[in-house]
């Protein structure tokens, strides 16, 4: 009986110490457990705590870049000359976009950040810079190209009153021939006697009278003065052709039909031309032009129809 007892004893004592072991090493567990879900836990907010700083970080390195865009296509074409520094500003964002990707360091990001901006009010201020230079520039530019346009409307104002005065002055050396007339003749009487016709059978010579200008500003001497008589076809009567029945007008050589020498003492003096009709010639019913020139100058013109 005493044997029992003291087996049952010693089971007693190892279930007491099993169920000890094994509270202890549940303890341990749940010890463990709570050890890891702490773990967990801060891992996860540590993990959400750098998600949210990433998107803190993108969204100001976007905020940055979108006011430096904005500015750089309010000043246009300007950026062209500031091109190496915009150059280093997108750089910097690359190395920072770079540096966010990789979950560096936040205090480093931020200062390249700061730096980022730093560098962008720097741009702008040139900017701003280059913009009064330009504004000033143009300003002279206009200032200049006014005065520029301003002198050359003066320059051809004188040229113009340059060439009117050229013109007065060589209009005013000019010969003019007034009160032109030119009639077909009728000799009678053996010549002796002269009647106006405008039959074309019966004209026996043509005749022009005119009255050459006074002009105080040609010099007095000897003047040739030329008659061109066309006929209806448009042929010029002359003794012949070449040089001995030829002038120059204004480059030109031009045959003429009756050519006389007179001296002119730069008062108007009456001038009468005639031309013959040859022995067998007949005039042609038509239009006849006689034109008068000097050896520079076109004089005056009048025109004979004969039926």
């Amino acid at each position: 009986m005493l044997e029992s007892d003291e087996t049952l004893k010693k089971e007693v004592r190892k279930y007491k110490q099993l169920t000890i072991i094994f509270a202890i090493i549940s303890i341990i567990l749940a010890c463990l457990l709570i050890f890891s879900l702490f773990n967990v836990r801060q891992i996860i907010i540590e993990k959400e705590t750098s998600i949210e700083m990433q998107q803190e970080l993108h969204e100001e390195l976007d905020s940055i870049l979108f006011e430096y865009e904005s500015i750089k296509q309010s000043y246009g074409d300007l950026n062209s000359q500031l091109s190496e520094r915009d150059s280093a500003i997108v750089l910097q964002a690359r190395e920072i976009e770079r540096l966010i990707a990789s979950q560096a360091d936040y205090r480093r990001i931020k200062k390249k950040l700061e730096l980022l901006q730093s560098q962008g009010k720097e741009y702008v201020r040139l900017l701003d810079s280059l913009y009064v230079v330009n504004k000033e520039l143009t300003l002279e530019n206009k200032a200049v190209k006014s005065e520029n346009l301003k002198l050359s409307q003066e320059k051809q104002e004188l040229a113009k009153e340059k060439d009117i005065l050229s013109e007065k002055v060589s209009t005013a050396t000019k010969l003019k021939a007034y009160n032109i007339n030119f009639k077909g003749i009728l000799l009678r009487s053996g010549g002796k006697k002269e009647e106006l016709t405008d039959k074309a059978k019966r004209v026996d010579q043509f005749k022009i009278t005119f009255t050459l200008s006074e002009n105080e500003l040609i010099p007095s001497g000897e003047i040739n003065i030329y008659c061109r008589i066309s006929l209806p076809d448009g042929r010029i009567l002359a003794l012949g052709s070449g040089d001995s029945y030829s002038f120059y007008n204004n480059g030109k050589q031009l045959q003429y039909t009756i050519k006389s020498t007179l001296s002119y003492d730069n008062k108007a003096k009456s001038v009468t031309m005639i031309w013959k009709l040859r022995e067998g010639d007949t005039a042609v019913a038509g239009t006849y032009t006689a034109q008068l020139f000097t050896d520079t100058d076109y004089i005056g013109e009048s025109i004979l129809v004969l039926k």
